[in-house]
């Protein structure tokens, strides 16, 4: 291949793929399963997921042991029914409106912004994140 085409071909290859490499650039970063758990579930149930976080003193009914999930559903960890309560679709019982929050409503409002992934890929963080904190 002569030079002069292989330089037309390099710099058409390069102009088309440009708008590609720019767009993958401004992706927003996946956050962690655990950072997403640090920053909304923690100060509720803890570090450590038993419950013991900053506001469980202020709560009506205590924040749930997060480890015991799997234990009590006879060793199987329920993410459709964990994604539910977690996002405000299934009832938490004992809790009022007001204590858990609903996270699909509120993720929804961030979906879009920077830095933001969508409300269903961050709860799903978050429930890997769960699932590491489970005791057998």
């Amino acid at each position: 291949m002569p030079w002069k085409s292989f330089a037309i071909l390099f710099l058409t290859v390069a102009y088309w793929s440009a708008p590609a490499i720019a767009e993958e650039a401004d992706q927003s970063p996946v956050v962690s399963g655990r950072d997403e758990y640090v920053w909304n579930c923690a100060e509720c149930h803890g570090q450590d997921g038993r419950g013991k976080g900053p506001l469980a003193s202020a709560l009506i009914k205590p924040p749930a042991d997060l480890t015991q999930i799997a234990k009590h559903n006879l060793g199987v960890f329920p993410e459709e029914k964990v994604f539910e309560i977690i996002s405000g679709a299934g009832d938490v019982m004992g809790h009022q409106s007001f204590q858990m929050p609903k996270f699909w409503e509120r993720f929804q409002r961030s979906e879009g912004k920077r830095g933001y992934d969508p409300a269903d890929v961050r709860i799903k963080a978050i429930i890997e994140h769960l699932k590491t904190l489970q005791e057998h």
